[in-house]
């Protein structure tokens, strides 16, 4: 009888995108083991692009949400299909109680808060799992044999999404289907120390759209200030700069994505996309560090902060200034880029 396995899934996209490393590590060390991912219920369309998961639940609980009682229901329901072993990748104590409560054998995770009568089988040592999807691989391996980082050097495959056909898209936002698509993604939901400035945004624009291809803007509603910014400042009006930010839902932004040649991204989940497509890039490190959770593709060249406060990790600049991102020149991405026009 195959192995039932139940995943409390991260509840950012990022962190989701990564932690599909862990899935087909799983997949790996044993193909029958069935995987049913606990996931917030907008993050299913992109989970659906994951063949290694079998099963998805939604995750009703918000962040900040305790609701004992509904968890405990939760978790209840779940002990009847008697899963063999949950791991939990969110960090929280919360996280924790509905694998519990649903009475499963086996609950793996790193410790993150105080969560010890929550798990079984956890890990306290994050620290030797310097990047994000180390520590989610890791969790695939028994803790006596997966040690530290070093172990997982060549057992790491990266995140890979399943696109599909864009020929109703192209038509339904009028896309030209001639042209080279440069895919930017301007927005950050972490905050204003992730935003490269519009205005290195615009040379990046300009040069493609010089060079005959078309710019493809991703983001969300509240991104539009800063695509209107960045279409304020290119040299010239152009037919081909298309403003999509907010008009796509996450399957229909992977699908677009997918026909894209090259793409300059801020640190986000959009960045992660990029990457599990496998579409050349360049991603932007203001406030925030590669050493963490870099783009997971051999097809990504980061632009990194040199500044002494670098990484603050913070949302906003203390000294208000942002000079971790404006040092980060556009000459550097067009470079890059140019390769792919």
């Amino acid at each position: 009888m195959s192995r039932k396995i139940f995943i409390v899934s991260p509840a950012w996209l990022g962190d989701l995108i990564m932690s599909q490393s862990l899935y087909i590590s799983l997949k790996k060390l044993d193909k029958n083991c069935h995987i049913t991912l606990y996931a917030p219920s907008y993050l299913h369309t992109i989970i659906k692009r994951m063949p290694q998961v079998d099963a998805i639940y939604e995750n009703p609980f918000g962040h900040g949400q305790l609701r004992l009682k509904d968890r405990f229901i939760q978790g209840r329901q779940f002990a009847k299909e008697h899963f063999d072993e949950a791991f939990i990748l969110a960090n929280s104590i919360k996280s924790a109680l509905v694998p519990f409560f649903a009475n499963i054998p086996k609950r793996t995770a790193f410790i993150g808060e105080n969560r010890y009568i929550l798990l079984n089988n956890y890990r306290t040592n994050k620290e030797d799992y310097p990047r994000m999807v180390e520590r989610y691989v890791a969790l695939a391996y028994d803790k006596t044999v997966c040690k530290n980082a070093d172990f997982l050097k060549d057992k790491i495959t990266y995140p890979h999404l399943q696109a599909q056909a864009q020929e109703s898209l192209l038509s339904k936002f009028n896309l030209d289907p001639h042209k080279k698509y440069l895919a930017i993604g301007c927005g950050a939901n972490y905050g204003p120390a992730k935003l490269w400035p519009t205005q290195y945004f615009a040379k990046v624009c300009d040069f493609w759209l010089e060079q005959g291809g078309a710019v493809l803007l991703f983001g969300s509603q509240k991104d539009q200030n800063i695509v209107n910014e960045i279409k304020s400042k290119l040299v010239q009006t152009s037919p081909y700069f298309y403003n999509i930010a907010g008009l796509t839902n996450l399957e229909e932004a992977l699908d677009l994505l997918s026909m894209c040649k090259a793409a300059v991204c801020n640190d986000s989940g959009l960045m992660h996309i990029v990457a599990a497509l496998n579409i050349p890039q360049v991603a932007i490190f203001g406030s925030t560090s590669t050493k963490y959770t870099p783009p997971l593709s051999d097809k990504a060249l980061c632009l990194e902060s040199s500044q002494n406060c670098h990484p603050c990790f913070k949302r906003t600049c203390k000294f208000d200034t942002y000079a971790c991102l404006h040092e980060l020149k556009p000459l550097a991405a067009i470079n890059y880029i140019k390769n792919y026009i």
